[in-house]
């Protein structure tokens, strides 16, 4: 055992024992360098120099850092410390599932199928992977504190590519759940975890294991030759449509069974329909295997380190009297076996030796730094090449998007692999989407990344369907991934005879100050928009819309366009916020408060100070009725800037701007 306080690795301090196996132990660690906490297994000291032992111990390393999935735990790293290997993994906080099912026993159908659905998921990509568990059960599967299943302890899992799944390895894991063929010593395949995985099912719906007994080997027997137990008999309120796929996933025959975990997912999934109602019991096509003869293995010994609780079973001598009869009567068919085995083992041992150690698969290094990354491609023994760099929305900048070769291929060991690595979300210049309608606006702005919000008003100037302003004005550059812009809609001409129209002056070349001015007075509402301008002088209105000597009615919306003069250099610093609609203003019964503003919402005005401004006069004066986004541009050139906003009178923001 480790001492607690123990760094491992010179990286992982030790804080508590989880559990301890026959193979290996597990600990609870702090990742010191992230900071979090981690689940640590770690080869036994005593079995270290056992090259069986320590061959199954990296098989598991191998074979669960090749499957990256979230309903399986992933392996975050692999070492050795003073000669002993260890695997760190994700730590799950939670019980296992046969924990979990003994907590909250009865499960109701739809929690049947949620957790189901995601072991299945998990083991369809195992499966794709062509890797078989051959130790499903409850005890290998792990719920986090929200529910999501983990799948765990890879360690007796093989390809389905390697010739020794033979007699002499392909019984181990549980006897609860093992299928007939693993109790026979037979081929191990898909099907096998499939049977297991109906045996869970079983667990899942009843509370129970479908076969118990004194021995393993009275279980296993029951496995091979006894009917599942009917669990509609017990429960008639189950739907014959789900236990029907118990029977098909637990059939005796592997043939019976479902082709794939892809397959019994999606006959799951329709399992509780009501059009699957009326559906007859499931009938194998193949039936039941009519040979009595089973090859058990010593159970105990296989299942030492196992979790469960199975492995307390003992085999007397008294019952395996009549496998040591059978072995008296046909000893030299037994000895024929165990020497084509002893061929077999080494036949294939000298294969991995010699050839396929130089193979590795290419770890996944997605979403890990570069240097992470690098460190991960050399303990497998593979070499990083050329590194680029390229714009990603999902995938933090510095961060791995994806290397050549893929994650999972099998290369020569010394392989070069190349990584493209993220170089954050591109920056894009918002564009201007006024007057067009709402539908093509918001697809534009929805394909480049925006996430858009649609809000309404009437306007006597903008054609119903178009948009009248944005929250971020055109030509600022943002991560669209992560800017929501809001686009005012127009519902049209609002008809109110008692409303005042007025003709609008002539602001073009007149001062910012002087529109304000002349915005409040007429109970307008101002868009403001700048340009830099080789003609009008700095902080002077370049043009404005509607028109001069338009009509149009109070509480209207104009938008003009103001001089940032000459263009000499980026000097500009865009800040960007958010100010919330406070309803009080509105009466409870919904009718205009005494405000002759009320119902237009929040009163919101913004004073800013840079080059070009000064605080004491307003730089935007408006009235919102929901949470509004702004992006404001500031001239920084001559030092720092101030930010005021002010909602109903009373100051809600007052911050400095800086370059």
């Amino acid at each position: 055992m480790i001492d607690k306080g123990y760094l491992l690795g010179e990286r992982y301090r030790i804080i508590d024992v989880l559990g301890e196996g026959g193979m290996a132990n597990v600990y609870l660690a702090e990742d010191i360098i992230l900071q979090r906490k981690v689940a640590v297994k770690v080869l036994r000291l005593d079995l270290r120099k056992e090259p069986q032992t320590e061959s199954r111990f990296q098989r598991e390393a191998l074979a669960t850092s090749e499957l990256s999935h979230p309903n399986i735990v992933s392996v975050l790293d692999v070492g050795t410390d003073q000669g002993l290997p260890y695997m760190v993994m994700e730590y799950v906080d939670g019980p296992d599932l046969k924990d979990y099912i003994k907590d909250n026993s009865p499960l109701s159908l739809d929690e049947v199928v949620r957790i189901m659905d995601q072991i299945l998921s998990a083991i369809a990509l195992a499966h794709k992977h062509n890797v078989i568990h051959r130790d499903l059960k409850p005890q290998n599967i792990l719920m986090d504190k929200r529910g999501n299943v983990k799948i765990a302890d890879f360690g007796i899992a093989v390809a389905l590519n390697q010739s020794s799944i033979t007699q002499t390895n392909s019984i181990m894991g549980s006897v609860h759940y093992m299928s007939p063929e693993q109790t026979r010593g037979g081929l191990v395949t898909r099907q096998s975890d499939i049977y297991s995985l109906g045996i869970i099912l079983y667990e899942l719906i009843t509370g129970h294991v479908p076969f118990n007994g004194e021995t393993p080997v009275a279980i296993a027997l029951k496995h091979a030759q006894e009917p599942i137990p009917s669990i509609r008999e017990r429960d008639p309120k189950v739907p014959q449509a789900l236990e029907n796929v118990v029977l098909r996933a637990t059939a005796k025959d592997p043939r019976d069974r479902y082709e794939s975990a892809q397959a019994m997912e999606e006959d799951l999934n329709t399992a509780l329909d009501p059009s699957r109602a009326n559906e007859p019991v499931f009938e194998p096509d193949y039936g039941y295997n009519d040979d009595k003869t089973i090859v058990l293995p010593d159970f105990n010994k296989n299942q030492n380190d196992q979790k469960s609780a199975d492995n307390s079973a003992e085999v007397s001598e008294e019952n395996k009297v009549p496998f040591w009869q059978s072995v008296k009567k046909h000893w030299l068919w037994f000895v024929f076996i165990g020497i084509a085995t002893m061929l077999i083992v080494v036949i294939m041992g000298y294969a991995f030796t010699g050839r396929n150690n130089k193979l590795v698969r290419v770890p996944d290094v997605t979403n890990l730094s570069e240097g992470s990354a690098k460190t991960k491609l050399e303990k497998v023994g593979l070499i990083t090449g050329k590194v680029t760099h390229k714009e990603s929305d999902s995938i933090d900048a510095g961060k791995v998007i994806s290397t050549n070769p893929s994650a999972g291929d099998a290369v020569k060991k010394g392989k070069v692999v190349s990584i493209v690595v993220s170089s954050g979300a591109g920056m894009v210049k918002v564009p201007d989407v006024m007057d067009k309608d709402y539908e093509t606006a918001a697809t534009q702005l929805e394909k480049m990344g925006f996430n858009v919000v649609r809000e309404s008003q009437y306007s006597m100037t903008v054609d119903e369907g178009h948009v009248i302003s944005q929250s971020i004005a055109a030509g600022v550059e943002v991560k669209p991934s992560q800017t929501t812009i809001t686009l005012v809609v127009s519902e049209g001409k609002e008809p109110k005879p008692d409303k005042p129209t007025i003709k609008l002056a002539d602001l073009t070349n007149d001062t910012l100050e002087h529109a304000q001015s002349y915005a409040k007075d007429n109970d307008l509402t101002l868009q403001i928009n700048q340009e830099f301008s080789d003609t009008v002088k700095k902080g002077n209105i370049i043009s404005m819309k509607p028109e001069a000597g338009t009509k149009i009615e109070k509480g209207s919306t104009i938008t003009i366009v103001v001089s940032k003069g000459k263009e000499e250099g980026d000097s500009e610093v865009t800040k960007s916020f958010t100010v919330t609609y406070d309803p009080s203003e509105t009466t409870d019964d919904g009718e205009e408060a005494t405000d002759n503003h009320a119902n237009q919402g929040n009163h919101v005005q913004i004073y800013i100070e840079d080059d070009s401004h000064s605080l004491s006069n307003i730089y935007r004066d408006m009235y919102i009725k929901s949470d509004t986004n702004f992006s404001i541009p500031f001239s920084l050139k001559d030092g720092n800037g101030r930010l005021k906003v002010v909602r109903d009178g009373q100051t809600i923001l007052n911050e400095k701007v800086t370059k």
